[in-house]
């Protein structure tokens, strides 16, 4: 990734915020702006190399050390924390007097006191059993089987039902095992003697050198095995690995004390959550495209390519500190940087991590952005990254990323609920809640992104429209088709997205992939009611070059101003205030030349830009030639600000094509050019002036240019 290009990154809707950000999907709060820098090169640390003992070495004497990891989790994003089903209540039944408590963790004791009575001694009391077992939350069993709480009043051990209203609740669930995950065993030198790897339950077994001292185990954030290829860091300067240690002894075979990742503290559970996504994410492709290539099974589509597992992915995230510090923002944002296979995740503000946004437990984020990664190497994308709000007309190649990123969390999770949460209960209800919750197969209207009805093509520009619509062809009930058929447009050879010739992907581009290729059901119902149509006649637009004039000229165009328009190049529909041809060209000068009817209604000032490939709509770097002038009448001698323009000459007026008004205006630009792929705009100027139709002639070489079907 070149180093002005913006990242693929989250964005927060723009209801929510009066202006929009620069990055990927999401939701954020504040921003980069649409021309983000970020550095190309950092002065880092190299990556440790993963754990080389694997398989595990063996040993002669031995003994067998064997353990289990586990991370603990928030509930739906920011939300309650896991705690082993442990919940600690008020309880009715005990008496106004001050108490002591002994409580005991895998024989571990501490003792719990309150010297205050009634209603307050009750909460306090709960309050320090809460705080005890979560501080020392490495003595504490996963299940719970091995916690006692006596009661000094009673003298006698409470059990699980009646401990001061300790009870069990499946909203709290148990953490979840920590899986596939690297296991690093050192010495007091600080040398790697030993390794392995955590099992589906987060198990490990391996051995030592019997009566060799004690050893350090440490289970990190990292995997590279058949299952996940992922490596979740501190930052991009340290690029050092999350990890959880006890000590082991070698005298005899033992269990590990449990490694438990907890939300709090080091909220090194966060590290794990993040693991364990990917691994979900890559466990769901398997499990959806396995057989997509075998004729007679009912996920058979030709051309599909079964997914095995995906590249490595370096994941930065740190507690309490935004990602936006390596690209010179400020605010809260995640993102993906296309071409560096790098995700980073938001760990929190300035070392806030209560009531900060955070996303290393929103899953909808972290799948998104992976889902970017997947894109990358499966893909090929070309998404300039940008501005993207979830609730406007946006470069469709952004709204494609945009879109696929937004179904593909869906998807994985089997929930077509986007959500983005900041602050956590830790903190009062004022600091906790989410930033956008929506789904994306919403009953009646949807809140986001509607296309306007009848305008055939706007949905080719809107991210959630293309979300919803991926996820009513699999969605059950009612979906016509699975997941592997879209995999399938994406890989396969020759023609899906990954390997066909077009530096401008869009949803138009997967839509002509689609129907080429064939499919047991139609799709084209679920294009029309997000407003989408496949091919290229609202992006990307094809020409022949006529001699004459041709059927498809002068071209029609019917800006608008809408709401929030200030006539600049990030406020102008790319829909209705724009056409986008793709100009392939092979090589040397080229003469454009533009006329458009003035009258009547007083039409905007139409201007023509050339664009290479990579570009951002109004980027001056990335403009090849331009026409964009304060003038747009056509001088018999020229005026001063348009002969300024080192790309345009301005010449006495030429005749106008057939078909325009007798009043129009005329820009010309004139340029040697190497041969390549541009982009050719023809934009509408709405600061001039907005709200009328226009007709243009657009010449090369002194031909028509011809818009193809």
């Amino acid at each position: 990734m070149s180093a002005s290009r913006p990242p693929i990154t989250k964005t927060m809707p723009y209801r929510f915020f009066g202006f929009a950000i620069s990055l990927f999907l999401g939701l954020l709060t504040a921003c980069s702006n649409t021309q983000v820098n970020q550095s190309s090169s950092y002065s880092s640390r190299g990556i440790d190399a993963y754990c080389p003992y694997l398989p595990s070495r063996s040993f002669a004497p031995n003994v067998v050390i064997s353990g289990r990891a586990v991370f603990e989790y928030r509930i739906n994003g920011n939300g309650a924390a896991s705690d082993s089903g442990v919940v600690f209540n008020v309880d009715s039944q005990i008496a106004p007097v001050a108490r002591t408590y002994s409580l005991r963790v895998n024989e571990h004791t501490f003792a719990v006191e309150s010297s205050l009575t009634g209603s307050s001694g009750q909460r306090d009391v709960v309050s320090k059993l809460k705080s005890a077992i979560n501080t020392d939350a490495r003595y504490f069993a996963y299940g719970s089987s091995q916690l006692i709480v006596t009661d000094s009043a009673r003298r006698t051990p409470a059990t699980m039902t009646n401990l001061i209203g300790l009870t069990i609740t499946s909203t709290h669930a148990d953490p979840r095992p920590i899986r596939f995950a690297e296991i690093a065993v050192i010495n007091a030198n600080g040398e790697i003697i030993q390794c392995a790897e955590t099992d589906e339950e987060g198990s490990y077994q391996f051995q030592l050198p019997a009566n060799s001292g004690s050893y350090s185990v440490e289970v990190r954030s990292r995997a590279s095995n058949s299952r996940n290829m992922a490596y979740i860091l501190d930052t991009p300067t340290g690029n050092l690995q999350h990890s959880l240690r006890v000590e082991v002894p070698t005298t005899v075979n033992s269990e590990a004390p449990l490694l438990r990742a907890t939300v709090r503290g080091d909220l090194l559970g966060g590290a794990f959550n993040i693991l364990d996504q990917l691994l979900e994410a890559q466990d769901f492709l398997r499990a959806e495209t396995g057989n997509c290539d075998r004729s007679g099974d009912p996920a058979f589509f030709a051309s599909c390519i079964p997914f095995v597992g995906a590249p490595l992915v370096k994941v930065y995230w740190s507690a309490g500190l935004s990602p936006s510090v390596y690209i010179g923002s400020t605010g809260s944002i995640s993102f993906y940087l296309i071409g560096r296979r790098e995700l980073y995740l938001q760990g929190g503000q300035s070392g806030n991590v209560t009531s900060s946004d955070m996303d290393h437990f929103d899953n909808s984020v972290i799948l998104h952005e992976y889902a970017h990664f997947l894109e990358d190497a499966f893909g090929r994308p070309d998404s300039p990254g940008g501005s993207h709000n979830g609730d406007s007309i946006i470069d469709p190649r952004l709204a494609w990323g945009e879109g696929w990123a937004n179904f593909f969390q869906a998807a994985v999770t089997g929930n077509p609920v986007y959500r983005d949460t900041y602050g956590t209960p830790d903190c009062t209800s004022a600091c906790a809640g989410t930033y956008f919750d929506e789904s994306i197969d919403p009953s009646g209207r949807p809140a986001n992104d509607v296309p306007t009805q009848g305008a055939l093509g706007e949905g080719n520009f809107r991210e959630f429209a293309i979300s919803r619509m991926l996820w009513d062809v699999i969605k059950s009930p009612g979906g016509v088709s699975r997941f592997a058929e879209i995999w399938r447009v994406i890989v396969a050879p020759s023609v899906g997205m990954k390997n066909v010739n077009d530096p401008f992907k869009t949803v138009g581009r997967f839509h002509f992939i689609q129907t080429s290729l064939g499919s047991v059901e139609s799709w084209s119902s679920l294009r029309l009611n997000e407003e989408q149509v496949p091919g290229f006649s609202v992006y990307a637009t094809p020409f022949s070059v006529a001699a004459s004039n041709c059927s498809t000229a002068p071209i029609e165009m019917t800006p608008v101003r809408s709401p929030g328009d200030n006539g600049s190049f990030a406020t102008s529909d790319q829909f209705r205030n724009n056409d986008f041809f793709r100009f392939d060209h092979p090589g040397g000068r080229v003469n454009f030349e533009l006329f458009y009817s003035k009258d009547p209604g007083s039409p905007p000032d139409l201007d023509f830009y050339l664009y290479r490939t990579r570009y951002v709509l109004g980027r001056s770097s990335d403009m090849v030639l331009t026409s964009a002038f304060s003038g747009d009448g056509c001088p018999s001698s020229g005026d001063q600000s348009e002969q300024s323009n080192p790309f345009r000459s301005v010449n006495s007026c030429p005749s106008r094509p057939a078909g325009l008004m007798s009043t129009y205006g005329y820009e010309k630009v004139s340029s040697s050019l190497p041969a390549g792929t541009y982009m050719l705009n023809v934009q509408a100027d709405t600061s001039v002036r907005a709200g009328a139709k226009t007709d243009y002639v657009l010449l090369l070489n002194g031909g028509t240019v011809c818009p193809m079907p």
